[in-house]
């Protein structure tokens, strides 16, 4: 009972934009360049933030078992200046693969209650999800700890700094 309480709390909750200054002062020892990387959304390029959208991707220091990878952000913002939709995707990044071979994990709140939905896709924080499995980007379950970059950038540390595989 307390766990869905708990829930409902943060289902309410208004989520803050990403402070890149914090990220970056926090985070910043993950970050790498790579010569190679023509992506022009990634931090170490010129990237745009507006009133209403921030996309970026932060390169990531290479892991020993995932390879060369980046946590690609999008956050768009409601009129207010509070986050209305978010996707983390933590993926490999070089080379490129596809939306399905790059992907480790991801995190995101665009809903998937419409009617025709189906059950394997339904779960009880929704919108807010965890794209949990390497292997098949289509599998979610529920998400209570990963809402805003800190916390995504907080999840993925723990395996770059350790240089464990990511398994669900």
């Amino acid at each position: 009972m307390a766990r869905r309480r708990e829930t409902e709390e943060k289902e309410t909750e208004q989520l803050l934009p990403a402070d890149i200054d914090e990220i970056l002062e926090r985070y910043g020892h993950l970050l790498k360049s790579y010569p190679n990387l023509r992506d022009r959304e990634s931090i170490f390029a010129d990237f745009k933030r507006t009133n209403k959208k921030l996309e970026v991707l932060f390169p990531l220091k290479e892991h020993p078992i995932h390879g060369k990878t980046g946590l690609h952000v999008v956050e768009n913002y409601d009129e207010a200046g509070y986050v209305r939709l978010y996707q983390y995707h933590w993926k490999r990044i070089i080379p490129k693969m596809g939306v399905q071979m790059n992907h480790i994990s991801g995190w995101g709140n665009d809903p998937h209650d419409a009617e025709w939905t189906p059950d394997e896709y339904r779960i009880e924080t929704e919108p807010h999800h965890h794209h949990y499995d390497p292997s098949d980007r289509r599998r979610r379950r529920e998400n209570y700890d990963v809402r805003t970059l800190d916390q995504a950038f907080a999840f993925i540390t723990i395996y770059l700094d350790s240089g464990e595989e990511y398994k669900p």
